[in-house]
């Protein structure tokens, strides 16, 4: 995979006006386009907590924003990390994890925790390259969620799809 262009970090975070005060939770933050974005968007570094599996990601990550808290471990998870930050709820949830490639229970598994943690009136945003919705329309239903679909950046390699799912 290539990395995440800037202006899919754009379009990834086109939706935040600004910094309600609560956390961002980032899933699959890879080399931090979104991140950047976020930061862009006026979300404090230390109101972001970011989720990557990858040791060296996270690594970098943390040196590259020693203020964000940076969790190396699995989305699945996201409760645990969550709780030990003493977070209960997030403002956002911005997520460039590969879900279709993880399997539908693993897909399920991230959508259902990363929607359970969302405040109500915030949004999970989720990149994928294939022109349908990755999040299960069962999990949307769960929570109460209206999907949205964002648009389609063609300034990135592949091409990505940007999906909403708003509480």
């Amino acid at each position: 995979m290539f990395p995440s262009s800037g202006a899919l970090g754009a379009r990834m975070t086109s939706h935040i006006a600004g910094w309600n005060g609560g956390y961002v939770l980032e899933l699959g933050p890879g080399t931090g386009v979104f991140t950047k974005a976020l930061l862009q968007r006026g979300i404090p570094e230390e109101k972001l907590v970011l989720v990557e599996q990858s040791e060296s990601f996270a690594h970098a990550l943390q040196l590259t924003y020693p203020k964000a808290s940076v969790i190396q471990g699995d989305a699945v998870e996201i409760r645990r990390y969550l709780t030990a930050l003493g977070i209960e709820q997030v403002e956002e949830v911005v997520s460039g994890i590969p879900l279709v490639a993880l399997g539908i229970a693993n897909r399920k598994a991230i959508c259902d925790v990363g929607l359970s943690v969302l405040r109500e009136g915030g949004s999970f945003v989720q990149v994928t390259f294939f022109w349908r919705c990755p999040i299960p329309e069962d999990i949307i239903k769960k929570h109460s969620g209206v999907k949205k679909y964002c648009g389609v950046v063609k300034r990135n390699f592949p091409p990505a799809f940007v999906w909403r799912v708003s509480r």
